[in-house]
């Protein structure tokens, strides 16, 4: 059943992180040009800036990367997180507490997710938390996310969980299992915090005629889709094999 059944129910929104589309971020020194690399954080991962018409996040870079090239997500991810303690965890909680296999230090999970990936008895299936941060957790022990947003259902210690990073930490060209979460502007080096972008007219090389959907290569260039797999990340302008070329990028508005 729906939670809410007429339209004078309901209430102002309680998620714990609303970013409205046009929003600006506001960071240090003035700010940082998506023209510019940064050997310091100067905003937190994944904030919006929007420049004309075109959409950035903020990133860090855990390779060096070529400008032009399609980022991947690299970040750590607990795989298969059984539920922390010995009793279910009741609904309605900004707090989630997991079993810590390895040692984990503290905020390494902030700004990334946790997922419900499996328990056919919890509502909760399916369902995707933004994490605000992460106590240290020692190993074999328990370890404690504080989340953004309370949680929706009770969670089952039958459950099973998965914990990643921020999409937008340590991206890489080379991680070619992972999804695409932007493109460089800039030719960066290892570490460096930049602009990604994630939407509007970006220039990336690709291979093949003009004309068609996206899908990236294994080295993070560009190329062209010529088949109905893959994720489509944009239209592709370019009429020249093998060229730098307009790309109308489609992943994060």
């Amino acid at each position: 059943m729906a939670d809410i059944t007429d339209r004078n129910q309901g209430n102002v929104s309680g998620e714990g992180q609303v970013n409205w589309r046009g929003d600006q971020v506001t960071v240090a020194q003035g700010g940082q040009s998506v023209f510019d690399s940064s050997s310091v954080q100067l905003a937190d991962l994944g904030s919006r800036k929007v420049v004309g018409d075109r959409v950035f996040r903020y990133a860090k870079a855990g390779v060096a990367v070529s400008a032009g090239a399609f980022c991947r997500y690299n970040g750590e991810t607990l795989v298969s997180t059984a539920v922390g303690g010995a009793v279910t965890q009741p609904a309605g909680l900004k707090t989630f507490t997991i079993t810590a296999a390895t040692a984990i230090v503290k905020d390494t999970y902030a700004e990334g997710y946790i997922l419900c990936v499996a328990g056919a008895t919890d509502s909760n299936l399916g369902m995707i938390y933004k994490i605000k941060s992460n106590a240290l957790g020692s190993s074999a022990g328990t370890c404690v996310l504080t989340l953004f947003d309370e949680i929706k259902y009770t969670v089952k210690l039958t459950s099973t969980w998965r914990v990643a990073q921020s999409p937008y930490i340590n991206v890489s060209t080379s991680n070619a299992a992972a999804a695409d979460v932007g493109v460089a502007p800039i030719a960066l080096t290892t570490s460096d915090f930049f602009w990604l972008q994630t939407w509007g007219p970006a220039n990336v090389y690709g291979s093949g005629a003009g004309g068609n959907g996206l899908v990236s290569s294994v080295s993070g260039r560009g190329s062209v889709m010529v088949a109905t797999t893959g994720a489509l990340l944009g239209a592709y302008a370019e009429t020249l094999a093998g060229a730098q070329g307009l790309v109308f990028l489609t992943i994060a508005p």
